[in-house]
């Protein structure tokens, strides 16, 4: 029965694909995927399906894949890289840390109220560890109800859970840029660090390791 799941997720995102690769504009991606994301959000029946399938340790979505947050699962990565497709399940006043993305983004609610709060430079951006940032404003989505972000400091912000209960987040990014990390916002001591995932962190620390030994010699 977990396949039923995959399938209906796949059928839903190849179509999105055939439609997408024909708009070459981001604004009109944009409205595509605000346009066509309430639809798979209001299929409520599938994500209890995918819950059950993460909670009884089926193969999808796998819980076992990189992903920057610990609360995100993969359901779709178009081979074209095109777009994917991610999950986050966000607990009672849950939220990420503030940060950037490497590509533009749609997200919207499954299930419960989703919090998404927007920040800016308030310095130059010169130096790649610090940054002071000021808050925007803050967008809170029902069910239903979409959001777009847009890439790198153009898109930092954070997202969660305002309430009690549960919500589940569901988002659609576009072609990552070229940078390999995202960037993370500490609000009060004004730096930044960089997020690499995983395998590409522990090659890099493989390396580190590598040249200090050498340098020993």
């Amino acid at each position: 029965m977990d396949n039923a799941f995959q399938e209906e997720v796949t059928a839903d995102c190849r179509k999105w694909a055939a439609d997408v690769g024909a708009i070459g504009n981001r604004q009109n991606r944009f409205a595509y995927f605000q346009d066509e994301l309430p639809a798979l959000l209001s299929k409520r029946a599938l994500f209890e399906g995918l819950l059950k399938g993460i909670i009884d340790g089926n193969p999808y979505p796998d819980v076992r894949q990189e992903t920057f947050f610990d609360n995100e699962f993969i359901l779709y990565r178009d081979p074209a890289r095109l777009f994917s497709l991610r999950l986050y399940i966000f607990g009672a006043g849950e939220r990420t840390c503030v940060h950037d993305h490497t590509s533009w983004g749609v997200s919207g609610s499954a299930f419960g109220k989703l919090e998404v709060v927007r920040y800016r430079h308030e310095d130059d951006g010169l130096d790649p560890d610090r940054a002071q940032l000021a808050r925007l404003g803050n967008v809170v989505l029902w069910p239903g109800e979409t959001e777009k972000t847009l890439p790198l400091d153009q898109g930092i912000h954070c997202t969660g859970n305002p309430a009690e209960g549960t919500t589940l987040m569901v988002s659609v990014y576009g072609t990552p840029l070229r940078r390999l990390y995202i960037q993370r916002f500490d609000l009060e001591n004004g730096s930044v660090h960089r997020v690499f995932p995983a395998r590409l962190r522990k090659k890099m620390l493989a390396e580190q390791a590598l040249k200090a030994i050498a340098r020993t010699r």
